[in-house]
């Protein structure tokens, strides 16, 4: 009898939220893992150099003679024990073809969105593209199609996305660096988010203009993603220009245990997207170390939150962020006693929603049941 196996395609391993929660989840699933992406990035294999899975690039430019004999043996290979989870619209596109072609085979399909419906200005036009088609032709070839918000999931009914396939599976974490011992005369603010208009980074260094100005405090702003470095040099005039730039630190691409060590140091954690998040896993991920954030009410994003920080509008102003924020800082200098019991709740409320294991175990009924 042929054993089960996992095939997971994703268009690449970026050092995106989609990519991470996938690299995240593989170690917990059984039985054999394959990973084929689309195409390589320059991280794709850094990344999965610890985790027990075979990789498979499609890349035009970086694929090799072996991986596409590797592909199309694994292809011709397919069976009734095997399931193909496709991870995010272009994946689904490509997975769903690879069915129609070889349509005599019994392996399964399962879509995997991970956003909330795009808009064609908002994403890569393939990507819409793959959206386009994929819910227009194709909604009778997934078996199951899994979320990772209520939001996204209701959003995508209403454009034609099958009801009676579609379930939500929130994003799962772990901690890499233990709780750190609370520092009452720093204040720490934390953006893991790629430099790009979709993360709102204008509205951020606004708020921390204000923010600064009113209220005259000293404190770290620690930037982190693609693209937040000293070589982008329109970025650094900017936060001259606001008058910020010393009261901030750029990190860039970062690792996510370096990540997760920042945000056991910070005190807040801002994400202020403007569209497209379903669940924001920035926000589980600082929670987990009872680092309160602030956010915009994207996606899942209050439901995540809760009662452990605040959410806003995407069309609220600076100086209400930057009050918001004072509202923190304030806390904790004013009532440090009550600040720490709030995030110690906090932490212990994201470690039981959001463990990796729950979300695992889920994945996992939907697979093999």
């Amino acid at each position: 009898m042929n054993k089960k196996r996992n095939i997971y395609i994703i268009p690449s391993l970026g050092y995106g939220g989609a990519e991470s929660f996938l690299l995240r989840l593989i170690p917990y699933m059984e039985e054999e893992n394959i990973v084929i992406t689309l195409y390589d990035t320059q991280y794709d294999k850094q990344r999965i150099k610890d985790k027990k899975l075979k990789y498979i690039t499609l890349d035009p430019v970086r694929t090799s003679i072996s991986d596409i004999k590797s592909f199309l043996k694994l292809i011709f290979s397919l069976n009734v024990n095997d399931t193909i989870l496709s991870w995010l619209y272009i994946a689904d596109l490509f997975a769903s073809i690879l069915k129609i072609l070889f349509f005599w085979k019994k392996f399964k399909i399962i879509w995997n969105v991970r956003n909330t419906v795009i808009k064609i200005n908002e994403y890569s036009l393939l990507a819409f593209i793959a959206f386009s088609i994929s819910r227009i032709f194709f909604m009778e070839i997934p078996k199951s199609i899994i979320f990772n918000s209520r939001e996204s999931m209701l959003q995508h009914l209403k454009k034609g996305y099958s009801k009676k396939k579609s379930s939500v599976i929130y994003n799962g974490f772990k901690r890499y660096v233990p709780i750190k011992k609370i520092n009452k005369n720093k204040f720490n603010i934390i953006y893991v988010a790629r430099y790009h208009p979709q993360k709102n980074h204008k509205l951020l260094f606004k708020s921390i203009e204000i923010f600064k100005l009113n209220y005259n405090i000293n404190f770290k702003l620690h930037l982190v993603g693609k693209g937040l470095n000293t070589k982008n040099k329109m970025l650094i005039k900017h936060l001259k220009y606001l008058n910020i730039y010393e009261n901030i630190i750029l990190y860039d691409l970062i690792s996510p245990i370096s990540v997760h060590e920042l945000f056991s140091k910070s005190d807040i954690s801002l994400l202020l997207s403007s569209y497209g998040e379903s669940f924001p896993n920035v926000i589980a991920e600082a929670m987990m170390y009872g680092t309160f954030p602030i956010a915009t009410n994207i996606g899942d994003t209050k439901s995540i939150i809760k009662s452990f920080g605040e959410t806003v509008s995407k069309y609220t102003t600076a100086e209400k962020i930057a009050t918001l924020i004072y509202k923190y800082y304030n806390l904790k200098n004013k009532n440090f006693e009550k600040w720490k019991k709030q995030k110690k709740e906090c932490q212990v409320f994201a470690e039981n929603r959001f463990s990796i294991e729950s979300s695992a175990n889920k994945f996992k009924k939907i697979i093999y049941f």
